[in-house]
């Protein structure tokens, strides 16, 4: 999956979600760490601007493969945040 990081109301973070999207890829837009939950949920916004929440990672078991990018300015520290979340969740499932 592709996680998108950045502002919910930046058109430019929105559209970087619409590419991966477009090719058929599940991905997820979040304007910060918290959105990932420890329970595997994911809270993010959709292509149609809907804040929804749904199981992130399908197979906990399995490994994953995941893409990342952010909106131009997007801090550093939150796409590191967030991938920490994911990482956290993955050692947490062994």
């Amino acid at each position: 999956f592709i996680l998108v990081v950045g502002g919910w109301d930046s058109s430019n973070t929105a559209h970087l979600l619409e590419i991966p999207h477009l090719a058929g890829i599940r991905s997820f837009h979040i304007n910060r760490a918290d959105c990932i939950s420890a329970d595997n949920t994911i809270t993010h916004r959709t292509m149609a601007g809907e804040i929804v929440t749904e199981p992130l990672i399908e197979d906990l078991s399995k490994d994953i493969v995941l893409g990342v990018t952010s909106g131009a300015s997007t801090p550093d520290a939150a796409v590191q945040d967030s991938l920490s979340s994911i990482f956290m969740l993955k050692k947490l499932s062994k």
